[in-house]
């Protein structure tokens, strides 16, 4: 009789466990695709609270902590990223494990490659590698390479893993426009506009790099080519609001405001929150340094995070040229937390302008000794030290001399 009774209690304790168990992994699931959800519609802060809850709700789900460490990279979370990937880890050998632990070590090196540390970077790209062959994901791994040997100063590092991609695959136009932005960088201008130009071959609507071909004929004074290029866009149906977004950054190319304005704005109606980002641009152009702000500021306030580092610092030009220095240095630091990013090399060199401006020359020699030491062989940069340095050697000559002619 006690046997029986003990048996029935055990049934229904690990009956009552089960139920608790897959009610916690229901709840789990439910935060999750809410946070997924989220996420796919460029929501990620919003995300964060709803993956913290899954993961709290069921520790044992590695998708769960990757999707959050992907979340929290695309907000510019990059230490909180690193901790989460690092719980995903699986030391077994099966294919769903050594998928899951790919894509953690590709989340792993955006994580560090956001925090600067570049070696730590390169080591999870290679780790991520390790765990077979995923053309598409092998492809973000091999990009953030090259990215990483460009901003180490390693440019032929960079162009030898963007070769190695085309010739495995041909029709990845983003690769065609990251080698050509790495040629344009290096002043060779004709590789990159064929770069621009192959890029346009594989996706007709690879609007970057129409812009960027715009932006090269412009500089070496070739109007005619340029123009041709903004009719190009101006004659492609333009329908959905990124595309019509596409149409007001013409507009704005082209210097014509008002309709730059007024796609802008149908753009964002129609839920493209990035058109708020060059709706700003277009204030900026007309100097009405104000409104530019407001509408960095929307764009930022939205969530998005693709170009907040960019938004951050128009911000601080704008700052800038309101002569407002102390807000302008606010915003290049807030632009600067989100790591190492392209738009960090602006954002450097406003630190460096900004220094300058307000006379402090010692800060803005330190600011741009950091600076290469972050981004290596930028020539334009080692002239503005050297000229920094001239500047304070010519200052203090001069404080000297004044003091000679006192005594």
């Amino acid at each position: 009789m006690g046997w029986n009774t003990g048996k029935f209690f055990m049934a229904a304790l690990v009956f009552c466990c089960v139920i608790c168990s897959a009610t916690g992994c229901g709840e789990a699931k439910k935060e999750y695709n809410k946070a997924v959800e989220l996420m796919e519609s460029g929501k990620y802060e919003e995300s964060l609270e709803h993956f913290a809850d899954a993961v709290k709700k069921n520790s044992e789900k590695a998708e769960y902590y990757i999707a959050y460490g992907t979340a929290l990279n695309r907000t510019g979370h990059y230490k909180e990223a690193a901790s989460e990937f690092s719980k995903a880890y699986q030391d077994t050998d099966n294919q769903i494990s050594r998928q899951n632990n790919k894509r953690l070590y590709l989340g792993q090196a955006v994580a560090c490659y956001g925090m600067g540390e570049n070696e730590k970077a390169l080591e999870a790209c290679d780790k991520a590698l390790s765990y077979g062959k995923d053309k598409d994901i092998d492809i973000k791994i091999q990009s953030i390479k090259a990215s990483l040997k460009q901003l180490m100063g390693d440019a032929g590092g960079a162009e030898e893993i963007y070769n190695g991609i085309i010739k495995e695959d041909s029709s990845q136009d983003g690769i065609y426009l990251a080698r050509g932005r790495l040629y344009q960088i290096q002043g060779e201008d004709d590789k990159a506009l064929k770069d621009y130009s192959n890029a346009i071959k594989v996706s007709g609507k690879c609007y970057d790099a129409y812009f960027a071909i715009y932006e090269i004929y412009t500089r070496l004074g070739d109007n005619r080519k340029a123009e041709d290029i903004l009719k190009k866009l101006e004659g492609m149906e333009m329908e959905t609001a990124e595309e019509i977004m596409q149409l007001g950054r013409m507009y704005y190319y082209k210097g014509d405001y008002k309709n730059a304005k007024t796609s802008l704005e149908k753009s964002v109606k129609g839920g493209c929150n990035e058109a708020l980002y060059y709706t700003g641009m277009v204030y900026m152009a007309e100097k009405d340094y104000n409104t530019a702000i407001s509408r960095f500021k929307e764009y930022v306030s939205t969530g998005s995070t693709e170009k907040a580092p960019e938004a951050y610092n128009q911000i601080a030009g704008c700052y800038i040229e309101l002569e407002d220095f102390e807000n302008a240095s606010a915003y290049i630091d807030k632009g600067m937390d989100f790591g190492i990013t392209n738009a960090g090399m602006v954002l450097g060199r406003n630190r460096v302008i900004l220094y300058e401006r307000t006379g402090r020359y010692k800060k803005a020699k330190k600011a741009a000794s950091l600076y290469l030491e972050k981004y290596p062989g930028d020539k334009e940069m080692e002239k503005e030290l050297g000229f920094i340095k001239t500047r304070i050697k010519t200052m203090q000559m001069a404080k000297n001399d004044t003091k000679g002619k006192q005594q």
